[in-house]
């Protein structure tokens, strides 16, 4: 996979570090997309150690108006177009008779309108060669008190990936939506779970490498991950 580049939306969280590493371990130049300017130059340079350049670019996607700027400086600083990684995410939790409907708009916005928007900006690049992809790291759901925006959202994405593929199916690019359990990252650390135990995001990405190793006859659209032991500690 080298000489290929992708843009990995969240680059400055968890998943999204391990995620641009183990590309650049695979000879994939990135750009990384975050808010957090501090924590892409660190990414950047670990991509560096790891064997390719790495390029932060600072974008807080859920104010949508600034995407399109951040996927043409992306592209510009990589020359092209392979893949696009989308790493992000976000919850608030409410009640729906009690939450901040700013806090809705929010989470609908960064977990799903931008995905939306990425897609839009990039799939022209992506598609002009055979061989693309577009991945979207969600989440398993699971319908509980507090979570209706993040779960709204979610189902929102994982329907738009099904249609996103038969847009673009005939061009060679895949699009594969990944929905892991509970992962060992800073958002969901918890009294109630063993980070040993969780999925671990270096997971998600020899997962990411998966789908974008698959030969050209076929496309996992969506891969479900859970912990193989409970990580819930016993009370």
């Amino acid at each position: 996979m080298t000489e290929r580049r992708a843009l990995i939306v969240g680059g400055s969280g968890g998943i999204g570090s391990a995620v641009a590493i183990a590309l650049a371990h695979n000879g994939i130049t990135s750009a990384l997309i975050g808010r957090n300017s501090e924590k892409l130059t660190e990414n950047a340079k670990a991509c560096i150690k790891a064997g390719e350049h790495a390029y932060p670019v600072v974008c807080n996607i859920s104010k949508t108006a600034t995407i399109k700027g951040a996927v043409a400086k992306a592209i510009d600083k990589l020359g092209g177009l392979n893949y696009l990684i989308n790493c992000a995410g976000t919850s608030i939790p409410g009640k729906l008779h009690e939450v901040d409907l700013d806090d809705c708009d929010t989470i609908l916005d960064t977990n799903l309108r931008a995905h939306y928007y990425f897609a839009r900006y990039c799939l022209p690049e992506i598609n002009k060669r055979p061989d693309g992809a577009v991945i979207k790291i969600g989440a398993v759901n699971h319908p509980r008190s507090g979570a209706n925006s993040y779960i709204a959202a979610n189902q929102g994405a994982n329907g738009y990936a099904e249609v996103l593929w038969e847009d673009v199916r005939e061009f060679g690019t895949k699009v594969c939506t990944i929905r892991p359990g509970y992962v060992n990252t800073a958002p969901v650390q918890s009294d109630d779970l063993n980070p040993a135990l969780m999925i671990q995001p270096e997971d998600i990405a020899h997962t990411v490498l998966f789908v974008l190793s698959m030969a050209g006859t076929a496309c996992p659209t969506e891969i479900v991950i859970l912990p193989q032991r409970s990580p819930y500690l016993s009370k």
